[in-house]
């Protein structure tokens, strides 16, 4: 379903389309999905919806979706959870003054030096 979803939201147009419909808070709530799978496919959907889409960008903030990529990133267990929501959040943060500002407040940076540190070769890149 989410591979689908991705599919679909490729287009900036379908990306706009998906909160009208009702689509992105169900999507925000996969990122805390017990499968680690399910939170890294929501991931990179995310990441897909916002990259050079100003307008997903501020829906996502607006719905708390940079907060929960965050925790992801700083503590998931996962790797690839991790990698995934670490992308998605570059997607989201760029040319984003507000998404810039509440990744320093959300001690992303702190994140970005414990990555370039661990032992996790993809985590590192």
């Amino acid at each position: 379903m989410l591979e689908e979803l991705q599919t679909h939201v490729e287009s900036i147009d379908m990306a706009n389309d998906l909160h009208a419909i009702g689509g992105l808070l169900p999507l925000l709530c996969y990122l805390k999905d017990p499968r680690a799978g399910i939170r890294a496919r929501a991931s990179e959907v995310v990441s897909t919806m916002v990259q050079n889409n100003p307008k997903c960008q501020k829906l996502v903030m607006d719905e708390q979706g940079l907060e929960k990529l965050l925790n992801n990133f700083l503590s998931d267990p996962d790797t690839t959870v991790r990698t995934k929501s670490l992308g998605a959040i570059s997607s989201l943060i760029r040319n984003n003054k507000p998404g810039i500002s509440a990744f320093r407040l959300g001690n992303g940076f702190m994140g970005l030096k414990s990555a370039l540190v661990s032992d996790n070769t993809r985590l590192q890149r």
